[in-house]
């Protein structure tokens, strides 16, 4: 989440209640403009990872228009479903859509799951029966939706010209309500084998998401995960020392109890069913896991940004993803690719030449070459014509 300055002119309150970030959505960019409304609660407990927030979202002027009356009438269904009774609801994400969920209904939201990046955004910081608004905007003319008979140029210049004097016309603002959450943990409260689920999880729903043609999506997820995985290093270190350590103790222990051994095998076994539920929670996972995942994230991290025209960030990603794991034909090739489009041939040729010693007969690193070399013709070329004008 990128943070944005405050609108310059504000009175010190209002940019202390003002909060700006950019959100990442199927159909691109959108920035995010949020204020608090009405009195805030007391207290420090928020929605963090894993919080399954109950939430309701309106368009502002449909909220404005809610009399008294309707918003008494609606106690009914605010309390028909607490977070805790059930699990999140899943919709389908489209780029037609910026928040991902219905507008107008309470829904369950599950925190760092990525429905909807916007609304995570703004429940940052939220305590239960907080109100705040928000505004979104397309960041980019690449979040631009496509609206018929108009260039993109044009509907760009339109929205830049909407955000610069602050008129009313707007792409969208809403009301968010916070009606309750379930407790949730903050990453450095997780053991290793949560944050491992977590990481894995990410990964699984960006390779969903690419597949569905959610790219961004799917870009989400996968930095998501790299960012969880990343605070895992220090807590791995730390998990085996102790790990270790309790080892050495147990050892201590059996050649002191050598007579109750028979005992002692017939409790564990008694206890296996309840030690096994909770195993997963507890995996640390090796050195080879842990490289092996780092790896493949920025693998897949890189095709996501080869494909949203981002080939400077698919080379760096490509090249971890190099180092992280040499026998990658793909993270070699997705290297290749983005080192063309950036036009560093050497190190294209250097990737699509790494592919064929790992796979002979990869016929898409051949024709990676073929461009490499029809690319550094097209530049001796044009360096042939400026140096012929030269001396003429």
């Amino acid at each position: 989440m990128k943070t944005l300055q405050p609108p310059a002119g504000d009175s010190h309150a209002a940019r202390t209640d003002f909060t700006s970030w950019v959100s990442v959505c199927p159909g691109g960019l959108w920035e995010v403009q949020r204020k608090w409304t009405g009195e805030r609660k007391k207290g420090f407990v928020t929605p963090v990872l894993g919080s399954v927030c109950k939430v309701k979202v309106n368009l502002k002027a449909s909220s404005e228009k809610d009399s008294p009356t309707q918003h008494s009438d609606n106690k009914s269904e605010e309390n028909s479903t607490s977070p805790s009774a059930s699990l999140a609801s899943a919709y389908p994400r489209t780029p037609d859509s910026v928040l991902q969920i219905p507008v107008g209904q309470w829904v369950l939201l599950s925190v760092g799951e990525g429905q909807c990046d916007v609304i995570e955004g703004c429940l940052e910081g939220m305590k239960a029966g907080e109100e705040c608004e928000f505004k979104v905007m397309p960041f980019n003319k690449d979040s631009m939706p496509k609206l018929p008979g108009t260039s993109e140029q044009t509907e760009y210049q339109e929205a830049e010209a909407s955000k610069e004097e602050h008129s009313s016309h707007h792409w969208g603002t809403y009301t968010l309500a916070l009606h309750s959450f379930t407790p949730g943990k903050e990453s450095w409260e997780m053991t290793s084998g949560e944050k491992w689920t977590w990481v894995r999880l990410h990964k699984e729903r960006g390779s969903q998401r690419f597949g569905k043609g959610d790219v961004w999506g799917a870009s989400d997820s996968y930095c998501r995960a790299m960012k969880l995985l990343i605070t895992l290093t220090e807590r791995r270190n730390e998990e085996k020392n102790s790990k270790k350590d309790d080892n050495e103790m147990e050892e201590d222990a059996e050649e002191d109890t050598e007579a109750s051994s028979v005992t002692t095998a017939d409790r564990k076994k008694g206890e296996h069913s309840k030690e096994s539920d909770a195993a997963e929670q507890q995996h640390v996972p090796t050195d080879e896991e842990y490289t092996s995942l780092k790896a493949e994230l920025h693998s897949n991290l890189s095709l996501c940004q080869l494909r949203l025209n981002q080939p400077a960030k698919a080379r760096a990603s490509s090249w971890n993803a190099t180092q992280l794991d040499p026998s990658s034909t793909k993270a070699w090739y997705r290297l290749g690719q983005a080192s063309l489009l950036v036009g560093e041939l050497e190190d294209a040729r250097r990737a699509f030449g790494k592919v064929l010693e790992l796979q002979p007969n990869s016929a898409s690193a051949r024709q990676g070459l073929k461009q490499v070399n029809l690319k550094e013709k097209e530049v001796d070329n044009k360096l042939g014509q400026r140096l012929s004008k030269m001396f003429t």
